[in-house]
């Protein structure tokens, strides 16, 4: 009988399950089986005696996590953590961050309650909110702490923001901890600033965890390997140094989230000795994908030897369209699909890719109209609706009345005559009596500067907090009937009158239904699995907001079949049987801010490595010769990543309505030979009937140009005009012309 956890792995995967103790770096390719490597490595320790609760796993989505955890247990192991690195510092800290004055019920501030924050201290310091916006200077300061940084350790800059970051930086921190709150990136460099301040603590955390295991290196930040390195150093009397690194330097993606990809170039350094295992083996893609995409990122100086291989057959040439305009490229992706509905082909295994959101509209349009389904990886998310942000800042208001951000926020929603004047005399209250806003609305006798109408609806929004504190005991679900039936909240956010509506009151149902799910799961669990003995996991409403806290839209599952719109970066980490990448021109793939930097040069050819190796069978790649930006029409050059490709990788797409005369040497071409129909040229003319593939029938009504700069414009059957250059138009004469 087989080994079930070294069945079916590869002489490389193998190697990486068996590695003993000391550090390893697997270097895992795209496709190359990197879940398989960690999970089965994870279930050999657990065989071989390993405690569960030594074993620390981490990835960067909620989602990935399951899946590998469910994987382990599925091969015979026990539960093990395997966690984001947010959820797990989240845990450490609901234990440990006393020691630094927080609450073990702090609250878990998001982008959007983190800038809410930020416009108040604004305000406070006379500082315009019109002229600066709290997200600019959130970021910033989002972006300090993920380079472990304060403003008195770089140079801001001497631009408003610059000073503004500067000004607020120990407002907020000092704020925020008054609070009892931690935004998203507290919850790592907290924990840091406690494992550095109490080295008794690092080390009871380096007894606890004695094999840490990182997926997805490459996309880790500065703060994120700090940790690493105390939570398992690479030489301690306590540490045995047992971390095991995967990841792929081709495919870090995320430096503006602070990735830094010299984490994963240096681990060898910092880790030595560090026995490396590289994994070359592709399963995912043809040959010919792989070649091409193994020959643009060789281009690359920033990455390890590695070179990948496959098994599978050569398949297809990649296809390559040169479109006159984004319309047209957006028409023939949509022929592209076509073709493949008609192979019997599945529409959720097609996937579209853009660099940047705004390239999507003129592909959403053309599906629209061609009435393809298509859903938007990486849109809204379900938890970042307003309403359900409402809901769940009346939660958090019961686990920490501190939090004044979300009291700020449901203080008049549904509108209780609180206005701003109204809302800034409680506000000053509060800071009298040093009080939080929330104990404020409790205490009757501080409402006497309001109006009537304000005091009645402080006195009804005092009673449904309480009552539904109370209920609160009974569950997540008792507490929201409480809030809904109490506050009149469903009538407000559905009273609006407009599309929406419906759609707002389905999304507070589906939160009714998630909040019941969670009660029931944490009635029916005896244990948590993944709890340790010696800490106790926050239940109840606390429970729930931190798991909703920590979700991330890669966690939000859509409906299919559709195809699939997302950006490259959402598109990490998946796989399609065909893709289609849109907008491989100079200025947007790569785009323009990076066109100077080497650095941001090398990650945007990383993006094009991934976009092309998401793809199992097929590939599509265009480019436009004019695209509408910033307002205007400019002239496009193809991106230099098509010089990169090899030439026997790539070929001419041609859609139903396009006929190519192909130049020899892709290495110089212009990429816009085209021959045009003799007899559309010859016989074209002010009043002639044309049909266009997209928008149909239509009477010329103006000619301008000759040659290949010949324009026409073409007023349509629908009553809408539009102006082609006629050597790229796909325009067909019709036979009801007369001649």
């Amino acid at each position: 009988m087989s080994d079930p956890i070294l069945a079916d792995l590869n002489e490389q995967q193998a190697a990486a399950v068996a590695h003993g103790s000391g550090p390893l770096m697997v270097l895992a390719g795209a496709g190359s089986g990197k879940t398989r490597v960690v999970t089965r490595r994870i279930a050999r320790l657990l065989r071989e005696g390993t405690p569960s609760g030594s074993i620390l796993a981490m990835t960067f989505t909620n989602k990935a996590a399951g899946e590998m955890a469910h994987r382990v247990h599925e091969l015979g192991g026990d539960y093990v953590r395997v966690a984001t690195f947010h959820s797990a510092c989240a845990r450490f800290l609901r234990r440990d961050g006393g020691k630094l004055g927080y609450p073990s019920d702090y609250s878990i501030y998001d982008t959007q309650d983190r800038d809410s924050l930020i416009k108040e201290l604004m305000q406070d310091s006379g500082i315009s909110t019109t002229s600066i916006r709290p997200a600019a200077i959130g970021n910033m300061i989002s972006r300090l702490k993920n380079a472990a940084l304060t403003p008195h350790e770089t140079v801001l800059g001497d631009d408003d923001i610059g000073q503004a970051t500067q000004r607020l930086w120990t407002p907020y921190h000092d704020r925020m901890k008054e609070q009892g709150a931690m935004d998203f990136d507290d919850l790592l460099l907290l924990f840091l600033q406690i494992l550095r301040e109490f080295p008794d603590v690092a080390e009871q955390y380096q007894r606890r965890f004695r094999w840490v295991l990182v997926d997805e290196f490459q996309d880790t930040n500065r703060v994120q390997y700090d940790l690493l390195k105390l939570l398992c150093p690479p030489a301690s009397s306590v540490s045995t140094g047992n971390l095991c690194v995967v990841g792929d330097p081709d495919q870090s993606i995320y430096s503006f989230r602070g990735a830094e990809v010299r984490n994963i170039l240096d681990f060898e350094n910092d880790y030595d000795p560090c026995t490396v295992v590289r994994l070359e083996q592709n399963y995912r893609s043809t040959a010919t994908i792989l070649r091409a995409a193994e020959n643009v990122i060789a281009n690359n100086r920033q990455r390890l030897d590695k070179r990948l291989r496959t098994d599978n057959p050569d398949g297809d040439q990649l296809r390559r369209f040169r479109a006159a305009t984004a319309t047209e490229e957006a028409a023939a992706i949509i022929d592209r699909i076509s073709e493949l509905r008609d192979d019997a082909v599945e529409l959720d295994q097609i996937a579209v890719f853009y660099r940047a959101h705004w390239l999507s509209r003129a592909l959403e349009q053309a599906l629209k109209t061609a009435g393809v389904p298509y859903t938007i990886v990486g849109g809204q998310t379900f938890f970042e609706r307003r309403e359900i942000k409402d809901l769940l800042a009346y939660l958090r208001v019961l686990v920490n009345p501190l939090d004044d951000v979300s009291m700020a926020r449901i203080i008049n929603v549904p509108p209780r005559g609180i206005g701003k004047t109204s809302l800034e005399k409680l506000r000053q209250a509060a800071f009298r009596e040093g009080m939080s806003l929330r104990e404020v609305v409790g205490e009757k006798d501080l409402h006497a500067p309001l109006a009537a109408k304000g005091r009645k609806g402080l006195g009804e929004l005092a009673d449904v907090l309480e009552r539904a504190k109370a209920a609160a005991a009974h569950g997540v679900h008792a507490a929201l009937e409480v809030i809904l039936k109490g506050s009149g909240y469903v009538q407000h956010a559905t009273g609006y009158g407009d599309a929406e509506d419906s759609t707002r009151e389905d999304n507070i149902k589906e939160l009714v239904s998630d909040a019941i799910e969670f009660d029931d799961d944490a009635d029916g669990a005896v244990d948590d699995p993944f709890a340790d003995p010696d800490e106790v996991p926050p239940t109840g409403v606390a429970g729930y907001l931190q798991k909703v806290a920590l979700l991330t839209s890669q966690d939000e599952e859509g409906d299919g079949p559709m195809v699939q719109l997302m950006t490259v970066h959402a598109a990490k980490g998946l796989e399609f049987d065909h893709v289609c990448i849109a907008g491989l021109e100079e200025g947007v793939f790569p785009s323009f801010r990076s066109m100077e930097e080497p650095d941001a040069l090398e990650e945007e050819r990383r993006l094009c490595y991934v976009a092309i190796t998401r793809a199992r069978q097929t590939a599509m790649l265009s480019h436009a010769r004019e695209r509408m930006v910033a307002g205007s029409m400019e002239s496009m050059r193809p991106s230099r990543f098509f010089k990169e490709l090899p030439k026997d990788t790539i070929a001419d797409y041609a859609p139903t309505w396009r006929r190519y005369d192909v130049d020899d040497d892709v290495d110089h071409d212009t990429g816009w030979t085209v021959t045009m129909d003799p007899e559309l040229m010859a016989n074209v003319r002010v009043g002639v009937r044309v049909r266009h593939q997209e928008y149909g029938n239509g009477e010329v009504r103006r000619i301008a140009g000759r040659g290949i700069s010949a324009r026409a414009v073409v007023r349509f059957d629908d009553g809408r005009e539009r102006e082609f250059v006629l050597e790229y138009a796909g325009l067909d004469l019709l036979e009801d012309n007369g001649w």
